[in-house]
C-alpha cells in the first residue's frame, strides 16, 4: 500500500457539498491519497514499481493541489465558465472564481467518495499497470481516518 500521508502523496483544496447543510459552506481539507494494490509478482518479484504509481498519482495531485474543486456536472448547483472566471450557484448562494483557480472534475460533488473514484479512474486509465495486476483500490483523506475507498478489479 502507498500511503500518501507518509510518500508525499497529499494536496490542499477548497470544496463544498451543496446537500448537507454544514459543508455547503466553502472549506478545504488536506488531503491524502491512498492507494493499494494487487496481483501476482513478476519475474522481478515485484507487482509494480511503486515509482510508476507515485508518478502517476502525483500527475493527477498536481492537477487539483491548492485549487478550488468543482463538480463538472450536478443538479444541486450551477457551474458556469463566464469570461475567465467560474461562477458557481446554489442553495441562494452565488461564488466566483478566478478560472485559473479552479478544477473542474467529472464528478457531481466534490466528496470524499467521489474524489476517490476520480483518482481511480485516472490512475487505471494511466496504463501503469500490467497484466499481472488483479485489483486497484484508491482512498482519499479528508484527514487522518476520515477517508473514503474505490476499487476496480481488472481481472
Amino acid at each position: 500500500m502507498l500511503n500518501g500521508w507518509e510518500t508525499g502523496i497529499r494536496f490542499v483544496a477548497g470544496h463544498f457539498l451543496p446537500s448537507i447543510e454544514k459543508c455547503s459552506r466553502l472549506h478545504g481539507h488536506n488531503y491524502a491519497v491512498l492507494i493499494e494494490i494487487e496481483g501476482e509478482p513478476g519475474p522481478d518479484g515485484i507487482i509494480i514499481d511503486f515509482i510508476s504509481v507515485k508518478e502517476a498519482a502525483h500527475a493527477i495531485v498536481q492537477r487539483i493541489d491548492h485549487r478550488m474543486i468543482l463538480p463538472s456536472s450536478g443538479a444541486s448547483m450551477e457551474v458556469a465558465l463566464k469570461e475567465g472566471h467560474y461562477a458557481v450557484s446554489f442553495n441562494g448562494k452565488n461564488y466566483l472564481f478566478p478560472s485559473g483557480d479552479v478544477a473542474v472534475i467529472p464528478v457531481d460533488n466534490v466528496s470524499a467518495e467521489n474524489l476517490s473514484r476520480y483518482f481511480l479512474a485516472e490512475i487505471v486509465r494511466s496504463g501503469i499497470f500490467g497484466d499481472n495486476v488483479t485489483r486497484v483500490a484508491v482512498g482519499v483523506a479528508e484527514g487522518r481516518g476520515q477517508e473514503a475507498w474505490s476499487e476496480e478489479m481488472l481481472k
